[in-house]
């Protein structure tokens, strides 16, 4: 099984960059950061991942450029993964995504996942003037665009959105085809990764229900002829040990955290694995940079020796 760490939320680039060399040292495939650029400041009802519907993210929050902070931290490490967990699709014109995608492909050496998301916070695609009722069918068309242009030599589309010719679309990432990994916990998501996707990513949810919805994705593999080897699944929660001697913060607790002693987070991988589940992204409950990595080494000397 793969392991991944959320880079944890600091505007302090050393801090950023150290996270991610231990993230190496320790021997993990992957970091990844999160992408919101605006925080309205009236209290959400609309998370999809709390019981009442509070986001975990306060306005207060500092909310990098998902995309500039991984081109930061790629220049400072060799041979990680660099993600997004997830980019917001329809947030941004998809040619010019693909291109910034691209170019950190190339300049990482082709180490970028394309975690994507069709977004949930209705005020901020507003800010944004983004497609909020249309965002699933913006996604769909958007993704297509992303594929045609760092596959295509020369790149053609016509959408309901978007449509253009005669262009050329250069350099094409490292990878030949940047992997994309879809977010999101409903059957239109798994639909959606069937389709276009790689690895189906999502968060919040317990092994038991991504078990669940792996005989879904199954049956629409093979309803529209695609083998499901092909897809891994990649289950994003939150991680804090209880008996390691870090307090748990007051920031707001996702569904399906996974908070425990060391000998249940085990138990729990175990289950992770034994469901089929190739691949772990964890954020992190406390806020500290310091008290993140202690979580991390505890999780590398802990528990990835016991499974």
């Amino acid at each position: 099984m793969e392991f991944g760490f959320v880079l944890p939320r600091t505007t302090k680039g050393q801090d950023l960059c150290d996270f991610a060399r231990k993230v190496e040292d320790l021997g993990f495939g992957s970091v990844w950061a999160p992408d919101h650029i605006v925080i309205p400041l009236d209290e959400t009802s609309q998370y999809p991942y709390t019981h009442d519907g509070k986001f975990t993210v306060s306005p207060s929050d500092p909310q990098l450029d998902v995309l500039v902070v991984l081109s930061y931290i790629a220049s400072s490490t060799n041979r990680l993964k660099i993600g997004t967990s997830v980019i917001i699709i329809p947030y941004r014109n998809p040619i010019l995504q693909a291109k910034m995608f691209s170019t950190l492909d190339v300049l990482s050496e082709g180490r970028v996942i394309c975690g994507v998301g069709v977004g949930w916070f209705q005020q901020e695609f507003e800010a944004l003037n983004a497609p909020y009722t249309e965002r699933g069918n913006a996604t769909d068309e958007y993704l297509e665009i992303l594929k045609t242009l760092w596959s295509s030599s020369t790149p053609e589309y016509e959408g309901t959105h978007y449509n253009f010719k005669g262009i050329g679309f250069e350099p094409k990432p490292v990878q030949g085809s940047i992997p994309i990994w879809v977010g999101g916990h409903t059957k239109r998501a798994i639909r959606r990764t069937v389709k276009y996707g790689d690895a189906w990513h999502p968060t919040r949810q317990t092994p038991e229900y991504v078990s669940k919805m792996m005989d879904y994705m199954n049956e629409y593999c093979a309803e529209i002829g695609r083998s499901p080897d092909e897809i891994t699944i990649s289950l994003k929660r939150t991680l804090h040990f209880t008996d390691m001697g870090i307090d748990l913060s007051d920031r707001i607790q996702s569904d399906a955290a996974l908070i425990s002693e060391t000998s249940k987070v085990i138990s729990d991988i175990q289950k992770c694995a034994d469901l089929g589940i190739d691949q772990l992204t964890f954020d992190f409950q406390a806020t500290n940079v310091n008290d993140c990595i202690k979580v991390m080494e505890h999780f590398a000397d802990q528990v990835v020796p016991q499974l």
